[in-house]
């Protein structure tokens, strides 16, 4: 990283006045006008006005100052350099070079060039990023409606865009409603030349199953059984996210009860899945005046069962 204090010829504790000082005395010394444009001159004059530029700016003195004194990484940049902070610290108000001033976010890639050198240590040039983030369009916002099975399982939709393309998106299982999709480059334009899109973030609204209810990564389901089911026990066919399934009331089942289908329920990122629990839900028969036949086995039922049943606690 170049030192611009010792390009200013100033110590890196000097204040204010001793930098504006120094400036001023080398600008006039090596200002076009004075060394009648040579070339070697010229552009030592740019780089003073360059380093004054950061060093006469207080936020781009420390944002220097701490990159400055940081490790290099494996990519000849200083640890902890971000291309958009430097944007942001860099890229405002205006720039001098030259006695001309101009708008500062068209000179940027020259300030990045005069701190880490024009070509970034042989490396891709992550100024490049920076000017394509801070040019880039606008974030737009979109509501995104999934079925159940698809949140819980993930799938593939193709979407129309508010620029008027149609792309495909991957909707990533076990997604919640409020949970944000990013869609990159499907904003809204750049508003220069050479800008990236914005991006598209959906907002996804799970529609609710008619059978079906998440817990975290479980699947609930309340199944109605009729009392001679629950007392016989029988195979009941039952929703699931992949489709019907069977599944077998063993006898004497109480209302309540919970059965278990390990791996039915919602996938995780790992690929592995929850489980999918089945209620149990005794529905009894109401019996009319005219059922007397009905009532009087039902009586029979539980006069014969009351032996080997036994109180029934209930609470």
């Amino acid at each position: 990283m170049k030192d611009l204090y010792k390009t200013l010829g100033v110590a890196e504790n000097a204040d204010d006045a001793a930098i504006k000082k120094a400036y001023r005395k080398l600008a006039k010394e090596y200002h076009p006008d004075v060394t009648g444009n040579d070339k070697k001159k010229t552009e030592r004059f740019k780089e003073i006005n360059e380093a004054y530029d950061v060093l006469g700016d207080s936020q781009k003195r420390r944002e220097y100052d701490r990159l400055k004194h940081a490790p290099i990484r494996s990519d000849g940049m200083p640890e902890g350099f971000d291309p958009e902070a430097f944007a942001q610290a860099f890229g405002g108000g205006r720039v001098r070079t030259g006695g001309i001033e101009f708008d500062g976010d068209a000179d940027l890639g020259d300030i990045f060039s005069s701190l880490f050198g024009a070509a970034g240590g042989g490396r891709a040039n992550p100024w490049a990023r920076a000017r394509q983030r801070q040019n880039r369009g606008a974030d737009v916002a979109d509501r995104l409606s999934v079925s159940f099975v698809e949140a819980a399982l993930g799938a593939s939709r193709r979407i129309r865009t508010g620029n008027g393309g149609t792309v495909e998106i991957g909707i990533p299982p076990g997604v919640e409603s409020g949970g944000r999709l990013r869609v990159p480059g499907q904003g809204a334009a750049a508003p220069g030349k050479g800008g990236a899109p914005g991006d598209l973030y959906l907002e996804i609204e799970v529609r609710p199953d008619a059978n079906l209810r998440r817990e975290g990564t479980d699947v609930e389901l309340d199944v109605p059984v009729t009392m001679t089911e629950a007392a016989l026990g029988a195979k009941v066919e039952v929703p699931t996210v992949e489709g019907p399934v069977t599944v077998t009331i063993p006898a004497g089942t109480s209302s309540g009860a919970r059965l278990r289908l390990r791996g039915r329920g919602i996938k995780r990122q790992d690929g592995s899945r929850g489980d999918q629990f089945c209620r149990v839900e005794i529905v009894a028969p109401k019996l009319k005046p005219e059922d007397a036949e009905t009532r009087r086995l039902f009586e029979e039922i539980a006069r014969r069962t009351a032996p080997t049943q036994g109180p029934v606690r209930r609470f």
